[in-house]
């Protein structure tokens, strides 16, 4: 009696959680269909008749990216990866790159001091967090300064030093959040 409760416990847990139509790719033993399709539960004979007696479906069967049937049925859950739109991506992107925020940066500094030339910089390795900006002439460092400290944290309590959300534009794609860096470096020659 055990014996079923745990199959069915375990059939819970393994039923499918990617909703039918679901864009994914398939990375499973099958290397000639790795790529991607849509999901849907699995039709099979031994699938239908597992849902018939009430257990969850356990497996997908995968669709062309037009919705037409394949030949790769009764697909193990975890073989295939929800593919993330790119509004889910940018939900889901709560801290920006090092490279997103060194465009930001650079770009808040030509606005700020028109005219003088800044180079905005990534670290490499362990610095990979750190940003690196370099100029001749122009402003002081404190006023640099003053346009990259926002990007580290911002004053006040210390549950509310974070920094603050910004949004910038790279290629033609907007990015939101909030900046993933450690340190900014700057050096004025």
């Amino acid at each position: 009696m055990t014996t079923i409760a745990t199959d069915i416990a375990d059939a819970a847990y393994l039923a499918l959680r990617l909703p039918a139509g679901t864009k994914v790719t398939y990375k499973g033993t099958i290397g000639e269909g790795h790529g991607q399709w849509l999901v849907s539960p699995c039709n099979c004979r031994h699938c239908a008749a597992s849902t018939m007696l009430g257990r969850p479906a356990r497996r997908y069967e995968l669709l062309t990216l037009d919705g037409k049937p394949s030949e790769y049925v009764h697909v193990r859950y975890t073989s295939v990866l929800p593919v993330a739109s790119l509004d889910e991506l940018e939900y889901a992107a709560q801290y920006l790159a090092p490279k997103t925020v060194a465009a930001h940066l650079r770009i808040q500094l030509r606005r700020a001091f028109p005219g003088v030339k800044f180079s905005v910089r990534t670290g490499r390795g362990r610095k990979a967090r750190e940003l690196s900006v370099t100029w001749t002439g122009g402003p002081r460092r404190t006023a640099v300064s003053a346009v990259s400290a926002p990007l580290l944290a911002t004053y006040g309590r210390s549950e509310e030093r974070c920094p603050a959300h910004i949004t910038v534009t790279v290629a033609g794609r907007v990015h939101r959040g909030m900046p993933a860096i450690a340190a900014v470096t700057l050096n004025r020659a």
